[in-house]
């Protein structure tokens, strides 16, 4: 663990961001100087702190569906110059680390809207580069961070803190149940395919993804391809049935996921050996999360 670098009193929004830059940065020293002693056997620097801003550079912008796109980032120097070595930014121990199911903080620069922050998670993507990340990101019409983002082209500066959210990938798990919705599939994927290119795992992962339309049906060629893997299926619930052509070995209903779809998956499996990992809106996982309690499973949300 590094020794967290103190934020600016300005960074602190005052919008109640969960969790405030203040309050991490109190935990985070906490924690170094209990384990101070391991400090002199760590090596490399990670470019993104919990506790600063960091500035990370748009290299890449994809359309992905009518209202969303992918973004990466990549590392480009911290918020302010005093919180960095001199050859940082061409030091070779420098690195990107988080897990998956991580996110990251995204803040709008002051002459956008005041400060103002989002959570997003990095998932895995094609070539990128040692320090940089990619996010998906659903556009909202009157958005505050929607209208930030859709004046971030290639070559854009923006401001990010992060990773949080811990999460342990527990392979004893004989069954994994995935439910998300909308962009909560993220970080979902992200777990999912960690899991897929572990070749120990013998976990038989099912996902079910709740969405309004098929257009909302995000990253759904990533998950077409994760097919091919022999422990890992899907079924996609859709609240709008606007005629969506269903590929080859796919499974999309015309209806909503209920609670009775649920325990009937899980019926005939040991509560003792399935996990169910939920992400969506607070009123989704809410809802989830109550019609699993006399199932009696372990369940973790994002």
């Amino acid at each position: 663990m590094e020794e967290p670098t103190p934020p600016d009193e300005s960074d602190c929004c005052n919008s109640g961001c969960n969790p405030c830059i203040l309050d991490v940065y109190e935990e985070q020293l906490r924690k170094y100087k209990a384990n101070k002693a391991d400090l002199l056997h760590k090596k490399g620097k990670n470019c993104i702190s919990q506790t600063t801003y960091t500035i990370f550079k748009c290299i890449e912008r994809i359309r992905h569906t009518d209202n969303s796109y992918l973004f990466i980032f990549e590392y480009y120097k911290p918020y302010r110059e005093s919180t960095m070595d001199s050859n940082d930014r061409f030091n070779e121990d420098l690195h990107l680390n988080y897990k998956p199911g991580q996110h990251f903080l995204l803040r709008t620069p002051e002459k956008y809207y005041e400060h103002f922050t989002r959570a997003y998670t990095p998932i895995p993507f094609d070539n990128l580069t040692p320090l940089s990340f990619c996010v998906l990101i659903k556009l909202y019409e009157g958005g505050i961070m929607s209208r930030y983002l859709r004046n971030i082209d290639v070559g854009s500066e923006t401001l990010w803190r992060g990773p949080y959210y811990d999460f342990d990938i527990d392979y004893t798990y004989k069954f994994v149940l995935m439910v998300a919705q909308g962009t909560g599939i993220a970080p979902l994927y992200a777990i999912l395919k960690e899991m897929l290119n572990n070749d120990e795992c013998e976990t038989f992962i099912k996902l079910f993804y709740c969405c309004r339309s098929s257009n909302d049906i995000f990253l759904r060629e990533e998950l077409y391809g994760c097919l091919s893997y022999w422990n890992f299926t899907y079924e996609v619930f859709l609240s709008v049935n606007d005629g969506v052509n269903v590929k080859y070995n796919e499974i999309i209903h015309d209806y909503k996921l209920d609670k009775g779809y649920i325990k009937s998956y899980l019926s005939d499996k040991s509560n003792r050996s399935t996990r169910v990992l939920i992400c969506g809106n607070d009123l989704f996982i809410k809802g989830v999360s109550e019609d699993l309690v006399e199932l009696n499973v372990s369940v973790c949300t994002f």
